[in-house]
C-alpha cells in the first residue's frame, strides 16, 4: 500500500483573516487507506498527546479564502487523500490542529509563545471574527450581532432574527 506524507500544523490559531497563524510544523506518514481513526491516531502520537485528556480537532483549507474545512470521520479523510494526491505536492493540504480539552470540549488550548498550553477562556471579543461554529460564546450582544452580520454575508444567506418576548 501507497502512503501519504503531510505537514501537520499544530499549537497555533485561527486569525481573523481566516489563517492558521503562530503554529509549529512536523511531518507525518499515513496509509493512504487509512481510516479516521488510523489518521487520528498517527497525529496524536506524533505530537505526543494524551487521547484521554485531549481530543484534536483536525482541519485544513482548501483556498486561501475558504474557511477550514473539518475532517471529522472517514469520508472526510478519503476526500482529503484525494485532493492530496491530484495536487502532487508536499506543502500543499497542510493539516492544521486544535488541541481541545476532552473533559468538556469546550475550552481550546491555545498555543503560547513558549510553546506552553494554557486554556483560552473561550469567549470571543473580536467583532470582525470570521471562523464561527456551534456553542461559541461572545462577549456582548454587539459583537454577536457584528459577526452574524459578516457571516451571513460571507455565506451568502439571508435570516431574520425573531423576538422570544417583548423585553428580549
Amino acid at each position: 500500500m501507497a502512503s501519504l506524507v503531510v505537514l501537520v500544523m499544530h499549537s497555533g490559531r485561527w486569525d481573523s483573516d481566516n489563517r492558521y497563524v503562530d503554529y509549529t510544523i512536523e511531518g507525518v506518514v499515513f496509509k493512504e487507506s487509512s481510516s479516521y481513526k488510523e489518521l487520528y491516531n498517527v497525529i496524536a502520537t506524533q505530537l505526543g498527546v494524551d487521547m484521554n485528556l485531549i481530543k484534536l480537532k483536525i482541519e485544513y483549507k482548501v483556498e486561501e479564502s475558504n474557511t477550514p474545512m473539518l475532517i471529522h470521520n472517514d469520508m472526510d479523510v478519503r476526500v482529503y487523500i484525494m485532493l492530496k494526491e491530484a495536487a502532487n505536492e508536499f506543502n500543499k493540504y497542510q493539516i492544521c490542529i486544535r488541541k481541545l480539552d476532552n473533559s468538556n470540549n469546550t475550552n481550546e488550548l491555545c498555543g503560547s509563545s513558549n510553546q506552553e498550553q494554557v486554556s483560552c477562556d473561550g469567549v470571543i471579543s473580536d467583532p470582525s471574527n470570521k471562523f464561527v461554529e456551534v456553542d461559541q460564546v461572545y462577549k456582548d450582544k454587539a459583537t454577536l450581532k457584528s459577526v452574524m452580520e459578516k457571516y451571513a454575508i460571507a455565506k451568502r444567506f439571508q435570516y431574520r432574527t425573531v423576538r422570544s418576548n417583548a423585553i428580549s
